[in-house]
């Protein structure tokens, strides 16, 4: 009974290399050849508008806290003239929370506005491109300054615009590499000159 066990100290435990891992899981390399995804078709499946939302506005909150919680450090040296250090870690959380909480809150709305006006504005479309990161911004900014009148509600729908613009280029650039702005304007000029 005991000789069926005395090799057990001399089997090596480390993983086999790399060009002998199909070894071990008993699958030929050419068996592997064809989609890497568990269904055909889920190459071409996108992020539901829910999912994109809900990492945009998340980010976009905890980022708002982070810098109203910057705010409200310095409000709170600029402000606090006591000398009690339990005034002084009250003044401080007071500050804190009431900036941070107020810049996450108004960040994340504009976040969720200008997401659901970009993704209304590609389905109405039915095109994935720049204009509808530029239209929705152009949304987000009327809408949010909509109450101040005319002209205030234009300024702000041309700077809304802009943004969207600039958001679109950045996580494209991020998504696509450096030459995604220069081919995204190119496109898009193109296509509002054939219109």
């Amino acid at each position: 009974m005991g000789d069926d066990y005395d090799n057990l100290g001399k089997i090596s435990l480390k993983p086999p290399p790399q060009y002998y891992q199909h070894l071990a899981l008993n699958v030929q390399p050419d068996q592997l050849e064809g989609s890497q995804f568990v269904f055909a078709g889920d190459e071409k499946k996108k992020r539901t508008l829910s999912e994109i939302m809900f990492f945009k506005i998340g980010s976009t909150y905890c980022t708002g806290l982070a810098m109203g919680g910057i705010w409200g450090v310095l409000e709170h040296r600029r402000t606090f003239d006591g000398t009690s250090k339990l005034l002084k870690r009250n003044h401080l959380l007071n500050c804190v929370t009431k900036r941070g909480t107020f810049v996450g809150n108004s960040l994340a709305v504009l976040v969720l506005i200008y997401s659901a006006s970009s993704a209304l504005v590609g389905m109405g479309r039915e095109k994935e491109d720049l204009w509808n990161d530029v239209l929705g911004g152009g949304i987000t900014g009327g809408f949010y300054k909509s109450t101040r009148g005319i002209k205030t509600a234009a300024t702000f729908t041309g700077i809304g615009m802009i943004t969207g613009l600039a958001v679109n280029l950045v996580n494209g650039t991020l998504d696509h590499g450096k030459y995604y702005a220069s081919d995204t304007l190119t496109d898009a000029v193109k296509d509002l000159w054939e219109r």
